[in-house]
């Protein structure tokens, strides 16, 4: 694969994950995108297309990454946290998240092994992708909006959590956590986006000096 096109996976990554999420939760009966969290869309009704929409999104963010090492050598760090992106949401693609914040309907919440391991993986990805969105911004440039970037995408995922931990517990029911983590999630995937497209436009591989 030609690297310019191996980085606009990245686009193609943040484009998708974002399109496809946005219209299935808006059209999913009995899911709420203010309060349920993207991958709950692998559950229930058209778990599939959640589930496809997550693993091919990492499979795009990984040979974004292998292209990336090979166009950009003075900035590994970003190819290794753009692959633990990817394969972090293969993990979580292949570990459905529990049932739970009332989806699907009618099904009770309950904790699994298998959600134990989406948690966590979902945490490497925020981890992953936050990092990234820092070293991306001093790779092309822009450091200052890097920072902006992982602050937004930290603070982001914190409320979230936060916001999601009182929802389960009954101290705080329909809290918005949901939209705090797409903050978060489309953030980090549009500034990687960004990021192929600007090294994408280079004439040539950066050589060392």
């Amino acid at each position: 694969m030609p690297d310019r096109l191996g980085l606009r996976l990245a686009a193609v990554a943040a484009v998708q994950i974002t399109a496809v999420s946005l219209i299935d939760g808006a059209t999913r009966p009995g899911f709420d995108p203010w309060r349920n969290w993207v991958s709950q869309l692998a559950l229930g009704d058209r778990s599939w297309l959640g589930t496809l929409n997550l693993a091919l999104g990492g499979v795009w963010l990984v040979l974004f990454a292998a292209a990336w090492r090979r166009h950009r050598p003075d900035a590994p760090l970003v190819a290794v946290l753009a692959a633990l992106c990817g394969f972090g949401l293969g993990l979580i693609a292949a570990t459905p998240i529990d049932p739970g914040l009332d989806y699907p309907p009618a099904v009770a919440a309950v904790h699994t092994g298998a959600g134990a391991v989406h948690q966590a993986g979902a945490l490497a990805v925020f981890a992953a992708g936050t990092a990234a969105a820092a070293v991306i911004g001093r790779a092309i440039g822009r450091p200052r909006l890097g920072r902006a970037v992982a602050i937004l995408m930290t603070v982001s995922f914190v409320i979230a959590a936060v916001l999601v931990t009182l929802d389960v517990t009954g101290v705080l029911v329909g809290t918005p956590s949901g939209l705090f983590e797409r903050i978060a999630l489309y953030s980090g995937l549009g500034w990687i986006g960004v990021a192929g497209g600007c090294a994408g436009h280079e004439d040539r591989p950066f050589q060392r000096q």
